[in-house]
């Protein structure tokens, strides 16, 4: 057996780790507390930076409050807001991109995944990745109707964009068919009307869309235009009593020096293609 003073010097050793370790410990416990407060402030200044107009330092504090507690209990909610402010406030969009992916990878099932995809898919469309915003588009699956023409209409003027306007054009139908006109129906029309009069100079398939949105709108602006735009389609079909008949249908007393104007000089060209055509049969 050992003596009582071996017995004490083992315990001596024996206590001196365990000393370290509960030491070791409490301070660890001191060090996440103090990151879990501090992550709480960042949060706190941020929500206070986002009602104050100062978004530059909101994004800052989510930015810093993520990196400290990425995956705590409210770390979903304050990547939605940080890559909305990239969005809509700030406007950097590679940045929003980054996040919004980021929440959709990490928070597939949350409410917000729906609304942050179609977002994401914007922010890619405001960076001219025209293709990945379409993809993203194609991923969503609203059940509504009305949410499904409004998506197609998105990616019709992608494609508007690309100017792939064959493609756009057969998305444009999938927004009017077998509805009646509407809002959306107004857009997508508008765009046709725009690929046949102004992009390809197919005035014949331009008229009867411009008379589609001439009689069927219920916004003033948009039958003004589309009555002008009519007028200017018949001009380069060279029928020039049907143009001016058109011009003549505008009433608002504003456009009658306008209207004026342009039916002198559509009476010129009609006068003038029919000396043209007179000289050649001599």
């Amino acid at each position: 057996m050992r003596d009582d003073g071996e017995t004490g010097k083992l315990g001596d050793g024996r206590a001196l780790p365990l000393l370290v370790c509960l030491l070791i410990s409490g301070l660890m416990v001191v060090f996440v507390s103090a990151c879990r407060r501090d992550a709480e402030q960042s949060l706190t200044r941020a929500v206070e930076a986002w009602d104050s107009g100062d978004y530059k330092v909101a994004a800052e504090e989510y930015e810093r409050y993520l990196y400290q507690r990425p995956t705590g209990d409210q770390a979903p909610e304050a990547r939605f807001q940080l890559a909305n402010i990239y969005y809509f406030k700030l406007q950097r969009y590679d940045q929003a991109r980054v996040n919004y992916a980021a929440f959709i990878e990490q928070n597939p099932s949350n409410a917000n995944a729906q609304l942050a995809r179609e977002r994401l898919a914007e922010v890619l469309g405001e960076l001219g990745r025209s293709f990945d915003a379409i993809a993203e588009y194609e991923n969503l699956n609203p059940q509504d109707a009305s949410e499904r023409r409004r998506i197609r209409l998105r990616i019709a003027d992608l494609y508007f964009a690309q100017r792939n306007y064959s493609q756009a054009l057969t998305e444009y139908e999938k927004v009017i068919e077998k509805v009646p006109y509407d809002e959306l129906s107004e857009q997508a029309y508008l765009r046709e009307a725009s690929v046949y009069h102004i992009e390809r100079g197919q005035y014949q398939q331009a008229l009867p869309v411009y008379e589609k949105l001439t009689s069927m709108s219920a916004d003033p602006k948009v039958r003004l235009r589309a009555a002008y735009a009519t007028a200017e389609c018949y001009a380069a079909l060279y029928q020039f009593d049907e143009a001016i008949k058109t011009l003549r249908t505008i009433k608002e007393d504003s456009e009658q020096t306008d209207v004026s104007r342009r039916v002198a000089e559509l009476e010129q060209r009609r006068r003038e293609a029919a000396q043209a055509r007179s000289g050649l049969q001599r």
